[in-house]
Order: C-alpha cells, then structure tokens, then sequence
C-alpha cells in the first residue's frame, strides 16, 4: 500500500510525518504548491490504529490551510490508539495548533513553536469564528486562559521550548547535541534548515523521480533540473497570459457584433412599425408593443404586417395570432391552426377572410 506520511510501522509503534506545509497553497508567482492533505493523513491514522499500539506524530511545518489542519487535530484527538506529538524543529500557524492535540507533546530544545491569527479570508465573521476555535483548542492544553492566548495571536508569538514549557504548551523538552541560531525571516526557510538537521542524508529519490534524473544524481545536477522546470513553468504561464489576452480580444469582437447585431435590428424594427402605422395598418398607441413583438421575432411580425390592410384587420389579427417571444405562429398552415389554435382560427377566417383563404389556398395547393 502507497502511503504519503507514514514513515514506519511496527507492532508496537508507527511513525507519520508532518514534514510539509499543511494543505495546498499557490505561491507568489502563481504556481501550484502540494502540501500535506487532512483526508489523507486522516485517513492513514486510521489504517495505523489497527496495526500498532501507539502512534508518533513528528512535525516541522509552517502551517498552511486551516481546513486541512482541523481534519489532522481530529484525527489525532479521535485515535483509538495513543497519540503522541513531537515537534521536531518547526510548528508554526496551525501546526502549532496540531502539536497540541497529541496526549503529550514533546519537543526538540532547538525547536520553535509560532502563533498568530488566522488570514486569507476576507470575511472578518467567518475568521473571528477560525481563531475562537483555535483559542480553545490551544486553551484547553495549556495553563493559559482564552484571553492570553488572543493576546498571543494578535502580536504573532515566537516561542522556544523553555517557555513552551513554563507555559504548558508543551510536556517535554527532548535534549539535543544541536545548538543553533534562526532567524524568524521566513518560515519556509526555517523549515527547511530544521530538515536539513533532521534528516542528516536526506532520500532524494521522490524529487529525482519527477525530475527524472538518476538516484545517485549530484546536488548540482538537481539544482540545474529544478532551475529549467522553473523555465518552463514560467514560459507555460507566459503562453497561458498570451492565451487568456487572446480569448478576451475575441470576446470583445464578439460580443461588440452581437451589440451591433442588436442595434441593427432594434432599427429595422422601428423602421417596419413607423412604415406600418403611416400606412394605416396598425395605430400609434400599438407602436412600442409591436416593436418588441419584432425584435423577438422580425420574420414574424414582418410576415404578419404584409398580410393585414388595415387597423381593424391588425387588432384582430394580432390578438387571433398572439404573437410573443420564440413564437412561430405566423409560419403556421392552416393545419397546424386547426389542431393549436381552432379559435384563433375561427377568428381569422370570420374577420380577414382574405388571410385565411390565401393559408387554404396555400395549404391545398389551389389557386
């Protein structure tokens, strides 16, 4: 079985890893990042309760996405099995939240722990509710009460793990050999300098393997593969603005033409009516009703106009025929009136006679 995050399975312990951002992100230039998925990690703490005794979660982490990082406190909260944390170099943003949630959190003397308010969403209701909920979690595992930890989080808090440990954030202090200095610059930074310390050779087969190079492929050589995938998703992106500017150039025109289609045609609506009503077939109170009626449907209204000789014949006409949106009355034979219509029919053939002998006519070939 493939599996992302576990490291290693044994009778009596397994150990995952949260060595990643939590979640998906895009980053600055817009490209896809891959993180650390909550159905998926959720879903091997599952699998790891059957087969062992104890679960160790290892994290060095930035954050990232709060939704994923709530499906990883909940699974580890809801294990059958004991859970423990360990925070090996790095726990900021919500994976300082995720340490918490392990039946005792252990920590590198090394290690840094960061907190600070939920962002990325514009709704200000929606992210107060993300940080009550983060504040609680993180008070119910510690000594502080709610309105510290807000405090906490509004100034962005940087922690080493003596004063996680005066304040309850953590259980224990893991000694190490290391001694190190870390700037607070970037995350993704600090991140990556704590992996080079934990992991002392690093299996680079995963990234060799998208890369396609060889295992045994030199730092230089993975360096220079990662510097001309960069060119070319930068050059995708190129072609996809181009693409995009493109399409948006063709929308213009076309949509320009349909507003010039429409123009035209309100036109040589107004123009047929305007001729109709100097001609006596239908009456100037009718005019703003009937140009609608043509530009619904011109063929129709058109076909209609030609066929009546004056307004006594249009008012009955039109009313017989009522003419609409997508009607297609106007084409109709005289069949198709008598099965759809037989009352309009009745009307036509009483009042325009003359209409309804040119559709018999017309429909019995006779002359």
């Amino acid at each position: 079985m493939d599996f992302k995050y576990i490291k290693n399975i044994s009778e009596n312990e397994a150990t995952i890893l949260l060595y990643d951002q939590i979640g998906d992100s895009i980053d600055e230039n817009g490209m896809y990042k891959s993180g650390i998925s909550g159905s998926s990690f959720a879903y091997e703490m599952q699998y790891l309760q059957d087969k062992c005794k104890k679960i160790n979660v290892r994290i060095n982490s930035i954050g990232g996405n709060v939704l994923d990082g709530y499906s990883i406190v909940s699974a580890i909260l809801n294990s059958t099995v004991k859970c423990d944390t360990y925070i090996d170099g790095l726990a900021a943003s919500i994976a300082g939240v995720i340490a918490m949630a392990g039946e005792k959190c252990y920590m590198a003397d090394y290690g840094t722990m960061m907190l600070h308010n939920p962002s990325g969403v514009n709704d200000e209701a929606v992210l107060a509710l993300v940080k009550n909920t983060l504040v609680t979690i993180l008070s119910k595992r510690t000594k502080l009460d709610e309105d510290t930890i807000n405090k906490m989080m509004d100034a962005e808090t940087w922690l080493d793990s003596n004063q996680c440990m005066e304040m309850g954030l953590i259980d224990v202090i893991v000694k190490c050999d290391k001694k190190m200095k870390m700037s607070t610059n970037s995350l993704t930074e600090m991140a990556f300098i704590y992996n080079k310390l934990i992991n002392k050779k690093p299996n680079m087969e995963k990234i060799t393997n998208v890369l396609k190079l060889s295992n045994e492929a030199t730092e230089v050589e993975i360096v220079a593969a990662i510097e001309d995938k960069d060119t070319k998703n930068a050059e995708l992106i190129s072609e996809n603005e181009t693409l995009k500017a493109r399409l948006k150039e063709i929308e213009d025109v076309e949509l320009a033409k349909l507003e010039t289609e429409a123009k035209e045609l309100e036109t040589k609506s107004i123009e047929l009516v305007e001729n109709a009503i100097k001609a006596k077939k239908i009456e100037e109170s009718a005019k703003d009703e009937t140009i609608k009626l043509a530009i619904a449907n011109f063929g129709a209204v058109e076909n209609m106009l030609s066929k009546i000789n004056n307004v006594k014949d249009a008012v009955k006409i039109f009313d017989a025929k009522n003419i609409e949106n997508k009607d297609v009355r106007a084409d109709w034979t005289i069949r198709d009136w008598e099965k759809k219509d037989a009352k309009g029919l009745h009307i036509i053939k009483n009042e325009t006679p003359e209409i309804y002998n040119e559709m018999y006519n017309k429909f019995y070939n006779k002359k």
